[in-house]
């Protein structure tokens, strides 16, 4: 795996617990205000003045390591283990009445950690009763720290949670597993940051509403207006947004790698529906489906499941598209947006599942799944709209594109771009988004420095280090703001070999600045 091209990588961005929804969109894309590429993201052209200092890092930890050379052999005598989220399933068809389910991210390079048990404690207020929750990982061999989900079984009505290590433990917040979901169909989004593509956002909201889905998108930092716009689709119904945290030893105790720049690209896990829905897709924010054969999502893949009814999963491959953004909202029209559509090559699938079949750590096709009993669908395609053009921009980014695109040959229904048309500019007249559209960003900024950054650290090359956005500069405006995930972290007592730690309470924060 560690000389495998990104292509390839870029199939496991995101830790799943047994079917969560948590999915990879990296808002990677960026042009800047004046619509010229950043040859140097650390110097942005234009207006020098324009350019701000944003939040200082935290003070260097005394046990933070940080020798590169180091960083995949070391051995310490404790792995840190940053807690994204735990879950308790009163009853669950695929786990068992009264499971837990850890989401963590594990320093895997003191001991193997692939078949480890993690202690832990149930308690209800009248019974306590100890357990063994089996992990499995999916590691990226390149990267220090590995995705892990661990389950097992405790005491009914559970009320509090602890994990144990040599003797110590640490009450570890958690929540009760959803059962029901809005929609029969959920559409998972992974994570954005720096996130300002909003064109994009309304193409796949509508769509998705359209077709009989709701969408569960993560955030990490988006664009203040944008944010707002998002809001308000929540607000309407179309949309849940889940904050996504960045990982934070409060007090490590002990020596320790910085684990976001040693973690796959966000692949903590950040909420569940397990069993809640009856599909759920896990696509990126450009990945739009439009259905070939039914007029709703549902129907669509009840009808493949059907001519193989044991499958685990559908595939529906990807082939990249480019595509003219209107610059204004009122400028925003569907049926242009899709005369405007190129087609190119097929890339990686995305795949869509039954919740109570899929238990893996990987968002896309797992290596524990049985590759036969896949389903791959050969058409429709995901229009995957990875290349928006700038209606009157020089557009220097496709020269770093390296795609040839054609005419348009996928199939969208006419009657379906027409009623998707009309329900964008229905929502135009709501008065919040009238309201918000003056401010939506017209001319990308961070779209170039996050991609050039892309391509110049794993985008088509072998893969020498942690595939992340780490050491991508993001370089802070006083014309763009931000709204930041942020909460409050914890670090349970140093112990060994596991050191736990842990958020609560996590909030929005319009001080953070704009960072991934």
């Amino acid at each position: 795996m560690g000389s495998s091209s990104y292509g390839r990588i870029s199939k496991k961005l995101i830790l799943l617990l047994t079917i969560s929804v948590c999915c990879g969109y990296v808002y990677y894309k960026c042009k800047d205000f004046g619509n010229e590429i950043n040859e140097d993201p650390e110097h942005p052209k234009g207006d020098s003045a324009e350019i701000i200092d944003g939040t200082p890092a935290p003070p260097v930890s005394e046990y933070l390591l940080s020798e590169e050379s180091e960083r995949l052999t070391r051995k310490i005598p404790v792995s840190h283990v940053f807690v994204a989220s735990a879950y308790y399933y009163p009853t669950s068809k695929s786990l068992g009445n009264n499971a837990v389910a850890f989401n963590m991210v594990v320093d895997s390079k003191n001991f193997d950690i692939s078949k480890h048990t993690y202690n832990f404690v149930g308690s209800n207020g009248t019974h306590t009763e100890s357990g063994f929750a089996i992990s499995q990982i999916e590691e990226e061999e390149m990267c220090r720290y590995a995705p892990t989900v661990a389950r097992g079984n405790t005491v009914e009505n559970l009320k509090k949670l602890e994990l144990e290590s040599g003797g110590t433990k640490v009450e570890i917040p958690f929540k009760m597993a959803r059962y029901t979901a809005p929609k029969p169909v959920i559409i998972c989004i992974s994570p954005q940051f720096v996130a300002e593509q909003w064109q994009i956002f309304l193409m796949h909201a509508h769509t998705a509403h359209r077709f009989g889905a709701h969408i569960h998108i993560y955030v990490i930092s988006i664009v203040k207006a944008y944010f707002e716009l998002m809001k308000e689709y929540e607000r309407q119904g179309y949309l849940t947004i889940e904050k996504w945290m960045r990982m934070k030893f409060d007090k490590p105790g002990s020596q320790y790698f910085e684990p976001n720049l040693n973690t796959e690209l966000r692949n903590q896990a950040g909420a569940l529906r397990t069993e809640a829905a009856e599909y759920i897709a896990f696509f990126d924010l450009d990945d739009v489906l439009f259905p070939l054969n039914y007029p709703t999502y549902l129907e669509e893949f009840n009808a493949e499941y059907a001519q193989k009814p044991d499958a685990t999963s559908l595939v529906y491959g990807r082939r990249e598209h480019e595509f003219i953004k209107a610059e204004t909202l009122a400028e925003y029209d569907f049926h242009e947006l899709v005369a405007s559509l190129k087609t190119s090559y097929t890339r990686a699938g995305k795949v869509v599942v039954k919740p109570d079949r899929h238990n893996t750590t990987w968002i896309h096709a797992s290596h524990r799944e049985d590759p036969t009993k896949r389903i791959h669908i050969k058409t429709p395609h995901l229009i995957h709209v990875q290349r928006p053009i700038q209606k009157n921009g020089n557009n220097e980014i496709k020269d770093m594109w390296k795609s040839r695109f054609w005419r348009f040959n996928e199939t969208i229904h006419e009657v379906d771009i027409a009623a998707i048309h009309e329900d964008i500019q229905r929502m135009k007249k709501n008065k919040e988004v009238a309201r918000i559209a003056k401010r939506l960003p017209s001319r990308d900024f961070y779209f170039p420095v996050v991609f050039k950054c892309y391509l110049k650290q794993f985008y088509g090359r072998k893969l020498t280090e942690c595939p992340n956005a780490e050491k991508c500069v993001m370089p802070q405006r006083k014309d763009i703001k931000c709204m930041h995930t942020d909460a409050e972290y914890f670090s349970g007592p140093s112990s060994e070999p596991f050191t736990f730690h842990y958020f609560t309470n996590p909030f929005w924060s319009s001080d953070y600045g704009c960072y991934q």
